[in-house]
Order: C-alpha cells, then structure tokens, then sequence
C-alpha cells in the first residue's frame, strides 16, 4: 500500500514540476519601464528584448554597456530587473567619459617606450575604446616583435579621466637569418637563395631585409629598409632596391617612400624611383588581420601595388603596373586549417612591346611552385592556390597545395598558358631553427620531374 501512494506521489511531484517549469518557460518581456533619465538609443536598443523569454535581456544588455565601452563611458552601467508581470524595470547611469593616456609596458627594456606606443596604433587623447584594445593587441602579436605574457592592464586616473592602458610584452627572437636550396630535376638546375631580416634593431622599431639569389646564369639582390615614425609622427620612411644580372638582361631600381598606418589593420605607402633609363612612383595598400606572425590559424592579408612606369626611350613612353596578393587561412577542425589564396598582376597598354626586364618574373616559393624562381617572364598572370595545412602548434607544419594559374606568354607565341602546379611541403621546428622541404610539380611533367626545395631558417 506504501508503495502504490508512494508512486502516486512521484507522479504527481513531476507533473507539478513540470507545470512550473513549463510556467517559468512561458514568461515573456511585455514591455520595458525605465526608471530616471534616459536617451531615446537606450530605449530603442532594450526594446528588441520585448516579447522575448524574461531572461534573454542580459546579451542586449552586454550589446549597449559595450557600445558605450567603445566610446569612452567606461562607467556606465544597466540595472535590469523583472517584475512577475513580464515588465522590464531598467536604470541607465552612463557615467563621465574616459580618455587614452600614453600606453607603458611592463617589459620596459623590450623597445623605445616612445616606438612602442606608436605601435599600439591607440591614438593619445582619443576616447577609451575596448574593442580598439583587443585591435591592438592582435596587431602587436602580429607585428611579431614581442609575445604576451599578460593581459593589459588598465589603470585609471580620476584626476583628468584618462585611462593608462599597461601592456606585459617581452621582446622575442625575430630577426632570421634563412636559406634556401632549390633543384629541379626537369631542367637539371640547382639555384640558392639567401635571406637576412634584421627586425626592430636595438629595439627601435627600425628593420632591415637583404634578399640574394643565384643560379648558373642569372644573379639578384635586393634589399629594403625602414625608418619608423619620422619626427614623432606615425609616418615611416622605406628605402628599397634591387640589381639584376642574368644571361639576358640587366636591371636595377632605387626607391624611397613613406607609409604610415591606418587604424589596425591597414598600411598605405607612396615611392617614387628611378631604374634603367626610367622613372616610377607607385601607391600601396596592404591589410593584415592575421592573428599571428608565424604559423597563423586564421586572418587575411591583402596586398595591392599601383606603378606608373614613364621615360623608357627605347620602347613605350609610360606604362601602368598592376599587381594584387590575397591569403586568407580559416581554421578547419583541431590542428587543420585551409588556406586560400590568389594572385593578378598585368602592365597596361596590354598591346604594347616591353622590355624583358620589365616583364613579371614568375616560378619560385612565392608564385607558381612548380616552376623555378623567374622560370618565365610575362606581362599578364593570374593564378590561385588552395592548401590543406596539419600544424602541431609550433613545431610540425605539413601543407597538401593545388594551384591553377594562367599567363600570358611571350611572344613569338600567343594567347595565355595554362598551368596546374600542385605539390607537398614540411617545415619542422627545433626552438630558434626550422627546416623545410617541398617537392611541387607541374601539369604535364613526370612525377619525378619536379621542384625539390630544402630550406634552414634561424631566429636571433
């Protein structure tokens, strides 16, 4: 008898449990009541809760406290409670405004203080933002001069309201020194590269890059430099060039110009040069939201170069050079990740006689893989490439790459080539060292007709 009213009273137990549970799930906001002052964005923003489950304010409540985050009102604050009724009873305080005074870090010793803040990309005297902040932080991880060993601080001072944002950044290893071995099998020709990056010198911010490049009958050097934040302002100086001597012809350019950034993501120069009987100036643009230097798991990068080419005697007067880069990673599932990327470049008028040192040189790493570096010239390319990358953090990077182009070809033949370039590379990592190799082939090639590439990079 126990038992039968025992389990008459279970049933009954979860039955009115599940009519209050049931009467809980039921509530919904009828309307929002506020209580002292109040602006019509405030009240326009919690009206989207209205008609919704009583607890779904809080991520709309989280939306307005951080659109007023961004904009200096540090303070404010959204008292929200829910009545019985399904009325929404909300009190707004907004608080003073909040202003960027110069960023510190902790790592005093990891650059100039005065670079440093520069490079946060926070603009002393603007209002606080907390979404800049994270900008900024990617934006230094990007960079690649220092790693993070905190997150920021922020100390306020109430006396003129400004907010000192203090970063924990430790200087890192990141100038390299790197080789490269490449032979193809199908041509029967070794060549090698040798690159030297010297980053942040001194903790200036200042860098410098030498590239060198040679095979049996073709020789390349170029180099660039820059000058970081020219009398305090947020404007760089670059200086670059390059000389090329191969069996055919010879070339050479000098170039200075000034870039300064835009925001957190973007990059704009202008250089004006001179090379071989001719004259240029160029505009640049290049946007960066990878979230890291080396190795990244996602982000984009986007490259853009606009050349006007004048004073060539010897063949056309002027010409326009046009060239574009884009690389976007998306994180696939655990350690694998794909990239895309695509690549255009042309010299207008199209119709028109170049000099061959004028051409686009393609093959190498950096363009069509399968090919060696300046395998052929052209004056019209395109391709695209899309990789399934495994990488094990920091130490193993396997990539699997497909990449079908076309360009123009040189004259005495016409139209556009096809190409299919698709291949396998490794790069391991032993602390300040890392080793590569890659093995691409092109369509059309046996399989043991390919580009063999072995690279060794060190950090210091």
């Amino acid at each position: 008898m126990k038992l039968w009213w025992r389990n008459i009273w279970c049933v009954v137990t979860v039955l009115l449990l599940g009519a209050v549970l049931s009467r809980a799930s039921e509530c919904r906001i009828e309307r929002i009541e506020w209580v002292g002052d109040y602006s019509e964005f405030e009240e326009l923003s919690m009206n989207a809760v209205v008609g919704m489950p009583c607890d779904s304010w809080y991520g709309t409540k989280q939306k307005l406290l951080r659109y007023y985050e961004d904009r200096g009102f540090l303070g404010a604050k959204l008292d929200v409670n829910v009545d019985s009724a399904g009325v929404a009873h909300c009190k707004f305080e907004r608080g003073s405004a909040w202003v960027w005074a110069e960023p510190e870090n902790f790592d005093s010793s990891a650059t100039d203080i005065n670079v440093f803040r520069q490079l946060t990309g926070l603009e002393i005297g603007d209002k606080v933002s907390l979404s800049d902040l994270e900008r900024s932080e990617s934006k230094m991880a990007r960079i690649g001069y220092y790693e993070k060993t905190a997150d920021v601080r922020l100390f306020r001072d109430p006396v003129r309201n400004r907010v000192v944002p203090v970063y924990s950044m430790r200087a890192v290893p990141i100038s390299a020194a790197e080789g490269f071995l490449t032979y193809s099998s199908d041509e029967k020709v070794w060549e090698g590269k040798v690159n030297l990056a010297l980053f942040n010198i001194l903790g200036t911010g200042r860098d410098l890059q030498l590239e060198g490049y040679s095979q049996k009958d073709s020789r390349r050097i170029e180099g660039a430099y820059r000058e970081r934040f020219i009398f305090g302002t947020a404007w760089d100086v670059l200086v670059r060039g390059f000389f090329e001597d191969d069996s055919l012809s010879r070339d050479s350019r000098l170039e200075l110009g000034v870039s300064r950034n835009i925001g957190f993501n973007f990059e704009v120069s202008a250089f004006v040069g001179i090379g071989n009987d001719e004259k240029s100036s160029s505009f640049e643009l290049s946007y960066v939201s990878l979230d890291r230097r080396m190795l990244p798991r996602r982000g984009s990068s986007l490259d853009v170069s606009l050349a006007w080419m004048i004073d060539r005697p010897d063949s056309l007067d002027s010409y326009l050079r046009m060239e574009a880069a884009l690389v976007h990673y998306v994180p696939l599932y655990r350690n694998f990740i794909v990239r895309y990327s695509a690549a255009a470049g042309t010299l207008l008028p199209s119709g028109g006689s170049f000099a061959r040192e004028d051409l686009f040189a393609l093959g190498g790493i950096n363009s069509f893989k399968g090919m060696m570096y300046g395998f052929m010239r052209t004056r019209a390319y395109g391709f695209s490439q899309a990789a399934l990358l495994w990488q094990d953090g920091y130490d193993l990077s396997i990539e699997l790459f497909y990449q079908p182009g076309l360009y123009r070809r040189m004259r005495p033949f016409h139209g556009w080539a096809r190409e299919h370039d698709y291949g396998i590379g490794f790069t391991q990592y032993r602390k300040s060292w890392s080793f590569s190799i890659y093995y691409a082939l092109r369509n059309g090639c046996d399989y043991l007709d390919g580009v063999l590439g072995f690279g060794a990079k060190t950090l210091f």
